[in-house]
């Protein structure tokens, strides 16, 4: 080929390659140009269904003079587009995160005083999700995963209420951010990771006008997820071997429905359940503030016992549900089967979806050897009982014997390495070391033959954090939340991770979260939420929070150190020489260097900030 034709050739595919690769360009600008960051309101009209069964004409006007008064307004006035009306739900999207949540306030406060003003049976309710997020543009419609994820916040809102998403809360300023509270990490459809979200304080007051209305009495802890608490199941039998019986068969439902998504499950934290053993309904139902309970009582028939077990709405006073069960006490495998039973008759009464398992993996259905069965109800019992290390150590023993038994049930292995865990916590020296080598070693054991409890999550989240290992650490914490979305535990878990990270404000959140899950509490929960408190600035709360855990367990170094911290910060010298004292007497050799090493502050200023403290209390 000549020279100059072989150039010519060669220009020609050159410019055609920079065409291709400019067309490419344009192409994949323009692809970027179809996205964009939108706030996205959902609302839909809570129980429209029912309205229009009773009364289709009079609803479809009620919801059309709602509509032309009060949403369609407020959406133009804060420049809200309507992307599209679905029957009694609304789509719209915000250019501005904070025009979306003051249109939403204003929203539920209309709306509160037009029902208000209007007879009873023509009263609706929105229930509205916000959330940040991409968009993709089709014509006048909009699509994307940050629409699904508004749909679900709609879905988890009361009636009348606003929840948003963690992002939502992030974007917007100090003073709207504050109207709303934590309501904990949801697990929703379709979404891999749970999500953080936030209910709005204020729509659960009555605005001026509906304050004229008479209140019906309504539980504290609104939530549009069902709230549940279960009083301790009665040995009414009079046969002191039955109160095992009782008490596992409690601890077992409590365990199954920790791990349910979508119910927000409140519980008693103290040993065998004894708290609010001693409660009656009613103390239960209002200090727990929840709408449902679940209660149960055991008699002896002859060689067979019966367990009656009743669901109650506590609004109402009603039962949803009411069964008896025969169970023999002959063999411990009813046992299982019936905690199965009793699991899936509550989540299909309360309309609480089951996760992709069945229910006896829930439970313990993973063991089938009977022997194996019997064991491991002892042992979790004498776990969940346990007061000393004695009866610690009988535990594992009896978890271990478990495993020997049946080596490819996953729940041995889980509840053995919680069992280290809790020991751990308070061990030192060698059994330290040797007890957190043997709950690492079975949480990964338990985590390779697929766990149905979520415990080895919480355990192997604080080895990561104690060996300063922040992302393998936070996300551990999140799987655990995910695994056990009503445990307190996975929430006091995050926090601590969240607050040795420098993330104090969310640390404090789910510090405070864990709390209402387990108003009957441990020492550990206060603990957390007075370090949460001392790291946010609010050293008068933090004193209160560690005065509290020192009322159940005098014994923790960490309370006093913030206790001697948090007196100082508030300028009372004196009060914080008194806990140093008595920091000294608990702990003879304390010392800032084994103290500072002991702390996996990700940041070292935070952790200086504390031990400056110390340092003025005479500490060296």
């Amino acid at each position: 080929m000549p020279t100059e034709v072989l150039i010519e050739v060669t220009y020609k595919r050159r410019i055609s390659m920079q065409n291709a690769a400019n067309l490419l360009k344009f192409n994949m600008a323009s692809e970027r140009m179809q996205r964009r960051l939108a706030a996205i309101l959902t609302a839909d009209i809570a129980g429209y269904s029912r309205l229009m069964e009773a009364d289709e004409v009079g609803a479809l006007a009620t919801l059309k003079d709602y509509r032309n008064s009060v949403i369609d307004p407020l959406l133009g006035a804060y420049d809200g587009r309507i992307v599209k009306l679905m029957g009694d739900g609304t789509l719209a999207e915000f250019a501005s995160v904070a025009d979306a949540v003051q249109c939403a306030v204003e929203m539920q406060r209309l709306m509160s005083d037009k029902n208000a003003a209007a007879p009873s049976d023509r009263n609706l309710e929105l229930r509205i999700g916000i959330n940040l997020g991409d968009v993709i543009p089709d014509g006048d419609d909009i699509y994307g995963e940050g629409i699904n994820l508004a749909a679900r916040l709609e879905s988890l809102a009361e009636p009348g209420g606003i929840c948003i998403s963690g992002t939502v809360h992030d974007a917007i300023g100090r003073e709207l951010a504050a109207r709303f509270e934590f309501a904990g990490e949801q697990v929703v459809k379709n979404i891999e990771k749970p999500v953080r979200t936030y209910r709005h304080i204020e729509c659960s007051e009555p605005s001026v006008a509906a304050r004229s209305k008479p209140a019906e009495p309504t539980p504290t802890h609104q939530q549009a997820l069902p709230s549940l608490a279960l009083k301790p199941f009665e040995n009414l039998s009079y046969d002191p071997e039955q109160e095992r019986f009782v008490d596992a068969l409690s601890n077992g439902i409590l365990v199954a429905l920790t791990r349910l998504p979508g119910l927000i499950l409140v519980q008693d934290e103290s040993p065998q359940l004894a708290r609010s053993k001693a409660m009656t309904e009613q103390e239960i139902t209002c200090q727990f503030s929840v709408k449902y309970l679940l209660k149960g009582d055991l008699r002896k028939l002859g060689d067979r016992s019966r367990v009656s077990i009743q669901l109650m709405d506590v609004s109402t006073g009603q039962y949803l549900w009411a069964e008896k069960f025969d169970w023999d006490p002959s063999g411990s495998e009813d046992l299982f089967s019936l905690q199965d039973e009793i699991t899936e008759q509550v989540v299909t009464s309360l309309d609480v979806k089951l996760l992709s398992s069945e229910a006896a993996r829930l439970v313990r259905g993973s063991l089938t050897n009977p022997v194996a069965r019997d064991t491991y109800a002892r042992g979790e019992y004498e776990f969940w009982s346990a007061q000393s290390n004695l009866e610690l150590h009988n535990a594992q023993d009896l978890l271990e014997q478990t495993i020997r038994l049946e080596p490819t049930a996953s729940v041995g292995y889980a509840t053995a390495a919680l069992a280290y865990w809790v020991e751990a916590l308070s061990a030192n020296g060698e059994r330290l070391a040797a007890v957190q080598a043997l709950a690492e070693r079975r949480s990964r054991e338990a985590i390779e033959l697929d766990d149905v409890t979520g415990y080895p999550r919480l355990v192997v989240a604080h080895l990561h954090l104690i060996r300063r290992e922040f992302d393998d650490a936070y996300r551990e914490a999140e799987n655990a939340i995910s695994a056990r979305p009503s445990c307190p535990a996975a929430y006091a878990l995050k926090a601590s991770v969240l607050n040795y990270l420098g993330e104090f404000n969310e640390a404090l959140e789910h510090a405070e979260f864990a709390m209402r899950l387990t108003p009957v509490h441990p020492p550990m929960y206060p603990a957390t939420l007075a370090c949460a408190l001392y790291s946010s600035g609010r050293y008068h709360e933090a004193i209160a929070a560690a005065t509290s855990a020192l009322s159940g367990d005098q014994s923790s170094v960490h309370v006093y150190v913030i206790l001697v911290a948090s007196y100082l910060a508030v300028g009372k010298g004196e009060e914080a020489r008194r806990m140093a004292a008595k920091l000294r007497q608990l702990k003879p050799d304390f010392n800032l260097s084994s103290f500072a090493a002991s702390q996996p502050y990700k940041d070292r200023s935070h952790l200086e900030n504390l031990l400056e403290g110390l340092r003025q209390a005479g500490f060296a």
